[in-house]
């Protein structure tokens, strides 16, 4: 932009050098921004006429002119003034778009200045071309002096007061809707309107309030339900555990049948040796035990540790009166073993079996005496199951029995409500 204006200006000044010789005056500066009708920059040529008879001095002066590009709207040149020429003197610019869509006509009366001058300082009239062509006339008709004032423009004021008259009657249509029911039948529901809103706003808020208040319950449900699925996940633990004591009781139960069928099936003037203690160590390592006699037969042997009666096979193995516990059932510091079996021979007293028998008294885990149909002989031939487990008579145990009756030592081992008590004896 620089270059352009150093460059316009010697060409002006190269162009009009013949001048400024002759009137020994300064120049003056024009500078400016043009643009195009619609606003944008202008790019295109300038062409800038001198007409005029004689600079200041008086010395005649033939027509000058000179052209230049100008590129996006910069404009800068140095003039010799017009105003201090011959009476009639002149600046004719012609501006034409690169594009060769726009140009048009200007006057300039450059008066002497010592600052820059805008274009509106010298500008004296402008006269339009068509698009791609410009139609210039020649006099002084085609120029408008400025300022142009409304009666020179062609029915400007006829339109201006078409525009007045409109907007009066537009203000008095708008008063008389400001007057008339219509505005107010409106206002009237737009009242309504916002009353019926804020009832609707009142419903929501307590809405609001029931929702939340919903929201805490569910939460606290939530917080309960967890609760409860825990306890129903340890009470599924315990009752699968349950269920796996009643299986091994049933197991048990299963045994002893099976060992008063063999015992029953022998006869009832066998031999038998009841709650008898096997010799050996019991320390929790030691797996070898000694009977007192030999079991006849081997399968009558009932074999039971801590009241539960162990498995041949699975807990122990028998050889003669030798007795082998497998590892894992090995008999620990402090459990009891008992063992009841047959022997060979022949008594010589008959003998009477009771099988699974119940004892009569109230099971609600404070009554500790219970009654026998038949009075046991032996009275260790007695065999008492609670749940299925074997206990141990003696008066450090769990009970006594003296003639039919039995008398549990404490409420710790008598049966609570809801347990299973199973007899069987010989009598």
């Amino acid at each position: 932009m620089v270059k352009f204006r150093h460059l316009l200006a010697a060409i002006f000044i190269c162009s009009l050098v013949t001048i400024c010789a002759f009137a020994q005056s300064s120049l003056t500066q024009i500078r400016d921004t043009i643009t195009n009708p619609d606003g944008t920059p202008f790019s295109g040529m300038v062409v800038i006429t001198w007409n005029g008879y004689s600079v200041p001095s008086g010395t005649p002066v033939s027509e000058l002119s000179a052209s230049a590009q100008i590129y996006n709207g910069a404009l800068s040149v140095l003039l010799v003034p017009t105003t201090t020429a011959t009476a009639g003197t002149y600046y004719s610019v012609v501006y034409s778009s690169s594009n060769g869509t726009v140009s048009w006509t200007e006057t300039w009366q450059v008066p002497p200045s010592t600052t820059a001058l805008t274009l509106s300082q010298v500008r004296t009239s402008t006269t339009e071309g068509s698009s791609g062509t410009t139609t210039t006339t020649t006099g002084t008709a085609q120029y408008a002096t400025l300022p142009i004032s409304i009666s020179e423009v062609t029915s400007l004021s006829s339109d201006l007061s078409s525009i007045t008259a409109s907007i009066t009657a537009l203000n008095t249509q708008i008063a008389t809707l400001a007057s008339s029911t219509t505005v107010a039948t409106l206002q009237s529901s737009v009242t309504a309107l916002s009353s019926t809103v804020s009832g609707l706003t009142s419903t929501v808020n307590g809405l609001t309030t029931t929702v939340n208040g919903l929201t805490t319950s569910v939460g606290t449900n939530t917080s309960s339900i967890a609760t409860l699925t825990t306890s129903l996940s340890s009470t599924s633990s315990t009752v699968s555990g349950l269920s796996t004591t009643l299986t091994s009781l049933s197991n048990t139960v299963a045994g002893l049948q099976s060992t008063i069928n063999n015992l029953s099936a022998s006869g009832a003037t066998a031999l038998f040796v009841d709650g008898e203690t096997p010799g050996g160590a019991v320390n929790g390592t030691n797996t070898s035990f000694t009977l007192a006699n030999t079991p006849s037969p081997a399968t009558s042997l009932a074999l039971f540790r801590n009241g539960l009666l162990q498995s041949p096979g699975v807990d122990y193995t028998l050889s003669g009166q030798a007795l082998t516990f497998l590892s894992v059932s090995t008999p620990q510091t402090g459990d009891l073993l008992q063992a009841s079996y047959r022997l060979p021979g022949t008594s010589s007293t008959t003998v009477n079996f009771v099988d699974a028998a119940t004892p009569t008294g109230t099971i609600n885990g404070t009554n500790l005496v219970f009654t026998l149909a038949y009075t046991p002989s032996p009275a260790s031939s007695v065999k008492l199951y609670k749940n299925g487990l074997l206990l141990s008579q003696s008066s450090s145990g769990d009970y006594t029995i003296s003639g039919t009756t039995i008398t549990f030592n404490s409420t710790l081992t008598t049966p609570q409500t809801g347990d299973t008590l199973v007899v069987s004896y010989r009598h």
